[in-house]
């Protein structure tokens, strides 16, 4: 009996304790009416209610789920009726109770079974779902690409790896391979970008784009009549990472005085537009005009067309501007019931004129500050200051800049450099007038004439002259010495070349001492080859004495050498002539020996020597095509 109550209380714990009452109370009045039913079976039930009715006070706080409890009330109610009827037929009353709750523990395990088998069987769907599915997010994230196509604005000049990463969580083992500096960030493009991850390289694109439009500062203008219209005369500045074209509204009448709308447009080559629309202003006058202090300020410096406009503005406007005096003056008109002004402003931002000099002292000098280097200073508000900006240096030799400003008194400044050489007194006087000098033999000579020793520091010094080297007596060349000193002891020494001018005596004895040299006793030719040997070739005509020339100097050109030649062949009593092609420009001799007149020809050089008739001296080398007048000469054959 204890174990079968003990069993009702377990199903009775889970159901509602008045339901239970109510269903018991039924149970026992349907018991009461079963005529079948003996009052011992009757009493047995009662004492079980009462049971029942305890243990369901004692469980009463217990919380159980409204399913639970209709479950219960649905199986107690169903068993007691067919325990209670299956009694009542059969009369077994005693064994009824523990058969009954007996059926109820089988059905609950069943019940518990059906339900732990269903549990495990989604617990492991779970399971697998959940595997699955961190698999496939595993086997995703490893097979993925890292790496995704990047977008920037023209005008970036860094990327990152971060640019083209799908996830941060790729970031501590991706790099960029594509170096940055083959990237042209300056223009618009789709470029190529290999990076790698874990040393797996991937190639997506950077994709530079431009979506921004200029970047504009807009103007009102004012034009004058005609104006062509001109869209960058409205932008004050424009700015773009790109090439930018510039369009504006076309006016083409622009002769009437007043405002017009203009529509300026600035567009970049990709597209992106800023534009504005602007006031174009017409007039006849002008806004504002700036004037230096002390110019002259007319009509014309206001109106723009003199020749249409002139009338518009009264001569009393024009006089109240003081070009004299700093300042704004507003000059008015009106035509056509609108009033025009002008700012005339008389302004001072000219600079003072500032001439400098440069000065040259020597190393125990000074000079006397900022004047000695100031040539003028002048400024049309008539006040200037001047100021030395530099400190000399007096241990300074050699040049140093000496910068000297002037400031006029409306603080317009002007700053000029002047150069200051500093020299030591090392110089001796420099002298003048030593050109060579040409005298008569035995004539008196003034060494003195003419000459002049200066001094740069001190002027004119005395000097002297040492002539002992010159004979007067004798025809040559020489040198005499003059000599000056300054007060510091420099001194100054220059020769002068003298020239003992010859006679025609020195001009004989020079002569017959070269021919008693190398002449004597020759033939012609002989005469003629040694003349060519000895005295070289130059340009030179020889002066007034050829012959003492080409002597003296063993050298002159061909006239000089036929002249020396002649002279030889007349001491050796041959007769000859000097001959000359028609143009003057070669000489050479024609001679009489052996019976007959041949050319010799002691020029040195592709002249031939001789002796040659006519017509070899003309197909000679030397003579290049001249001619000789033939009926002046005798003929040579």
């Amino acid at each position: 009996m204890e174990e079968d109550n003990s069993a009702n209380v377990d199903v009775l714990e889970k159901k509602d304790e008045k339901s239970k009452g109510k269903r018991f109370k039924g149970d026992v009045i349907k018991e009461k009416n079963n005529k079948k039913l003996d009052k011992e079976e009757i009493k047995k039930l009662k004492q079980e209610k009462k049971k029942i009715d305890k243990n369901s006070q004692k469980n009463k706080k217990k919380k159980h789920s409204k399913e639970s409890n209709h479950r219960i009330r649905k199986v107690d109610n169903s068993t007691d009726n067919k325990v209670i009827e299956e009694n009542s037929k059969r009369g077994k009353h005693k064994k009824e109770p523990n058969h009954r709750l007996k059926e109820e523990k089988k059905e609950k395990k069943k019940e518990k079974k059906k339900l732990s088998k269903k549990a495990k069987i989604i617990i492991i769907t779970i399971i697998l779902v959940i595997l699955l599915s961190a698999i496939s997010i595993a086997l995703f994230l490893i097979f993925r690409p890292k790496f995704k196509e990047a977008t920037i604005e023209l005008g970036t000049t860094q990327i990152t790896v971060d640019n083209f990463l799908v996830s941060n969580m790729y970031k501590e083992n991706a790099k960029l391979v594509t170096p940055l500096d083959k990237i042209d960030f300056s223009k618009v493009s789709d470029t190529d970008i290999t990076l790698s991850y874990k040393d797996k390289e991937e190639t997506v694109k950077l994709h530079i784009v431009d979506t921004t439009a200029p970047t504009v500062t807009f103007q009102d203008i004012t034009k004058y009549a005609d104006y062509v219209v001109n869209a960058d005369d409205f932008i004050v500045e424009k700015s773009d990472l790109s090439e930018m074209t510039v369009e504006a509204t076309n006016i083409e009448d622009t002769s009437e005085y007043k405002d017009y709308l203009v529509t300026v447009t600035v567009k970049d080559i990709y597209g992106n537009v800023t534009s504005k629309d602007c006031i174009l202003t017409i007039t006849w006058i002008k806004d504002v005009v700036y004037k230096e202090l002390g110019q002259e300020f007319t009509k014309a410096d206001v109106i723009v067309n003199m020749e249409k406009d002139a009338d518009k503005l009264p001569d009393s406007e024009v006089s109240k501007v003081d070009m004299s005096t700093l300042g704004e003056y507003d000059i008015t008109a009106t035509l056509d019931g609108v009033t025009y002004t002008s700012k005339v402003i008389v302004q001072d931002t000219t600079p003072p004129a500032l001439e400098l000099k440069n000065v040259t002292i020597y190393d125990d000098e000074t000079v006397s500050g900022k004047d000695a280097f100031i040539a003028s200073a002048t400024d049309a508000s008539g006040e200037v200051t001047t100021n030395m900006l530099t400190e000399i240096d007096y241990s300074k030799i050699g040049e140093q800049q000496i910068v000297i400003e002037a400031i006029d008194k409306n603080n317009n400044r002007t700053e000029q450099t002047a150069t200051l050489t500093i020299r030591k007194d090392t110089e001796g006087p420099v002298f003048s007038g030593l050109s060579n000098m040409t005298v008569t033999k035995n004539s008196s000579v003034n060494y003195t004439k003419g000459v002049k020793a200066v001094d740069a520091r001190e002027g004119s010094c005395e000097f002297t002259v040492n002539s002992d080297s010159v004979n007067i007596g004798a025809a040559g060349t020489y040198y005499a010495t003059y000599t000056s000193k300054d007060s510091k002891g420099n001194t100054t020494t220059k020769k002068r070349k003298i020239i003992v001018k010859h006679n025609q005596e020195d001009t004989n004895n020079k002569f017959n001492e070269f021919y008693a040299n190398y002449l004597s006793g020759k033939n012609v030719y002989e005469m003629t080859y040694t003349i060519k040997t000895k005295i070289g070739y130059n340009h030179s005509w020889g002066d007034d004495d050829p012959v003492w020339y080409g002597l003296t100097n063993g050298t002159g050109n061909c006239y000089v050498h036929a002249l020396i030649l002649q002279k030889a062949l007349n001491k050796a009593g041959f007769k000859n002539m000097l001959i000359h092609t028609t143009d003057n420009s070669h000489y050479w001799n024609l001679v009489y020996a052996d019976g007959r007149w041949c050319h010799y020809d002691s020029t040195p050089g592709s002249h031939s020597t001789g002796p040659l008739n006519d017509e070899q001296k003309l197909n000679s080398a030397g003579m290049k095509g001249r001619k000789w007048d033939f009926s002046a000469y005798p003929a040579a054959e």
